[in-house]
């Protein structure tokens, strides 16, 4: 177990003005055709979008590599092969040429820390590029077991219900109908962003449009987790810890913990 360094980075998680800029200018680099100099290009697929690919492409964009490169959204093979990355589209995982896609048969790639579900694009982005990301977030060197663990916890909290939802995977073995229809969740406001039936205009540049929109909400809501955990789940667990530590001098059986200060502590 790593030791308890929660409390270091909480002041130096969230920079709003940086995420402002990265999504603001997301529209201007999303194309179906334009080529841009020497900027990195990033295909996923044209049509019904789905919050998988919305998050991977908005995941990949903060890492230094593929920084506010240009989005190309199309199913032309030969389209796709010029590209520096393909996410969701193509039938290739080879993180060696930056091909993402989870569709092809074959495919069982899980996560691993001991996580098992089969993974989306955005789970194959995270795996490869989420520790640079957070820690680029948390202002820590990657080896900082700070975010190691916010790399786990992000991907427990947030990332894996996208894997799961997008795979069909359901949360419980179970045959049996749900009571009540909730439909809530990011993957459902991702989905309801798609251009409605009803729209005059079902043109590439409109439906780009709505996918650009629906990378806001899913990247939004990723930082919006990062920070969470930064700000308030890693000092909690640090104090958890601390007091874990300590159990034997509240009493001899070591089954007795006190807290020395009320904080969060089921889900550490």
């Amino acid at each position: 177990m790593f030791g308890s360094r929660g409390l270091c980075c909480c002041s130096r998680i969230w920079n709003h003005s940086l995420f402002l800029k990265r999504s603001g200018s997301f529209r201007a680099s999303l194309s179906t055709n334009s080529v841009v100099s020497k900027q990195k290009r990033v295909g996923t697929h044209n049509g019904t979008f789905h919050c998988d690919e919305t998050l991977a492409c908005f995941i990949l964009r903060l890492s230094n590599r593929f920084s506010d490169a240009q989005i190309v959204r199309t199913r032309d093979h030969q389209v796709l092969e010029k590209l520096d990355a393909a996410l969701d589209v193509g039938g290739v995982y080879d993180p060696q040429s930056e091909r993402y896609d989870h569709h092809q048969k074959g495919f069982n790639e899980v996560f691993g820390h001991g996580f098992n579900t089969k993974l989306s694009s955005a789970g194959l982005v995270y795996k490869h590029y989420g520790l640079e990301i957070i820690a680029k977030e948390l202002q820590l060197d990657q080896r900082h077991p700070d975010v190691y663990r916010l790399f786990l916890a992000v991907y427990k909290n947030f990332i894996e219900a996208v894997d799961a939802v997008d795979n069909g995977i359901h949360q419980y073995d179970t045959d049996q109908p749900p009571r009540y229809v909730n439909d809530t969740s990011l993957g459902h406001r991702v989905g309801r962003m798609n251009l409605d039936w009803i729209e005059p205009d079902q043109s590439s540049a409109k439906e780009d449009e709505a996918f650009h929109r629906a990378m806001e909400l899913a990247g939004s809501e990723f930082l919006e987790c990062v920070h969470f955990h930064a700000k308030s789940w890693l000092p909690a667990r640090s104090i958890v810890m601390e007091c874990l530590a300590k159990r034997y001098d509240i009493d001899s059986s070591g089954e007795i913990m006190k807290l020395s200060k009320q904080c969060p502590f089921s889900k550490l």
